[in-house]
């Protein structure tokens, strides 16, 4: 086999340029199987695509070992998916002030978590602190102007409520003896 055979041979079966195969035929003293070897040990052969026939319908949906292989299974998904709500949960917090300071600020995944566990501890300790004049506010939301101003509002009702101002209840008959001393 000639020269030119050789390089034709190799760059069909490598997939490869004329100069590419020719070169490497040289470097390997014109060896043809040495000069692939050489080839694909420095991650130069250029793969062809082979042609796929199937009988299936075509879906983009991933086999279940690829899926597996990639961790893609529900559970993944799942923790994946808890994994964004925890960072989206840290990324809010909700601030506990008294007189425009701010005594304590909790993450909302500590209140969420706090809520689900003590649930009735909670709303009643939130309830005592609204008495005694603290507040809260949520800050870090998109929304948050619109639940501050709700939790202002419910904040402003429990002071309403807790601090009513005694009235004066007069009786008729009081009502009458100073009517009768004015006129006097």
């Amino acid at each position: 086999m000639d020269h030119l055979e050789m390089v034709e041979k190799l760059r069909a079966k490598a997939n490869v340029s004329y100069e590419e195969a020719r070169d490497a035929l040289e470097a390997c003293d014109w060896d043809l199987l040495d000069a692939l070897l050489m080839l694909e040990s420095e991650g130069r052969l250029n793969e062809e695509k082979q042609a796929e026939y199937t009988t299936r319908p075509k879906t983009e949906e991933k086999p279940r070992a690829e899926r597996r292989k990639r961790g893609e299974g529900v559970l993944s998904q799942l923790m994946r998916g808890l994994g964004r709500f925890i960072r989206k949960c840290n990324a809010v917090t909700v601030q506990i002030k008294k007189g425009g300071e701010t005594r304590m600020e909790l993450s909302m995944t500590v209140v969420i978590l706090l809520v689900a566990f003590m649930f009735w501890w909670v709303i009643a300790a939130a309830l005592i602190a609204m008495i005694f004049g603290y507040r809260y506010s949520v800050k870090g939301l998109r929304i948050d102007d619109d639940v501050n101003q709700a939790m202002d509002k419910a904040g402003d009702f429990v002071n309403n409520v807790v601090n009513v101002t005694p009235v004066k209840v007069v009786h008729e008959d009081e009502h009458k003896d100073t009517d009768s001393d004015e006129n006097k």
